[in-house]
């Protein structure tokens, strides 16, 4: 029960639809500027994070990132974990054909090239070893990117 009121339950469990449901009705119930509420958006941009949603996810967190710092001040954890996840899920992840996952940090010779660094972690919330990694430039044509990643088409004649 938060403010008197119970939040809807028809959709238990951990399910995008059930983040999106109470997300909704915590901001219609006790507004944005809610600790409750941020929390719970931080959770639905987790999962529309993990259901490959990565713009919607990003949008979701750089709202509710101004919104905790506005309100809460920059040393609120909820502000702080915001901060966190925003950074994490900013990061762009490629492969390489080795087996390996390099953080990708620009285009060089008009997209002709990538230019890497790494290997990191699989698992993005592990913490890096910047110093043990390098940073190279790769063609562009040799990278896969992670699944999720929102890439720019360019040359489409139909779509």
């Amino acid at each position: 029960r938060l403010s008197g009121v119970s939040i809807p339950d028809e959709h238990a469990g951990s399910d995008l639809r059930s983040f999106r449901t109470r997300y909704d009705y915590l901001l219609r119930a006790v507004g944005q500027n809610d600790v409750r509420t941020m929390q719970m958006g931080v959770h639905l941009a987790t999962a529309l994070f993990e259901a490959y949603h990565t713009l919607e996810a990003l949008r979701l967190l750089e709202k509710l990132a101004g919104t905790s710092r506005r309100v809460h001040g920059s040393d609120h954890r909820v502000t702080a974990d915001t901060a966190f996840l925003l950074k994490q899920f900013q990061a762009r992840y490629v492969s390489i054909g080795n087996g390996l996952n390099y953080q990708a940090l620009r285009y060089e010779n008009d997209g002709k090239s990538c230019v890497i660094q790494g290997p990191v972690p699989r698992n993005i919330f592990e913490p890096r070893n910047v110093d043990d990694e390098k940073t190279f430039s790769v063609p562009t044509a040799n990278i896969y990117f992670s699944l999720g990643s929102p890439v720019m088409l360019h040359g489409l004649k139909k779509a």
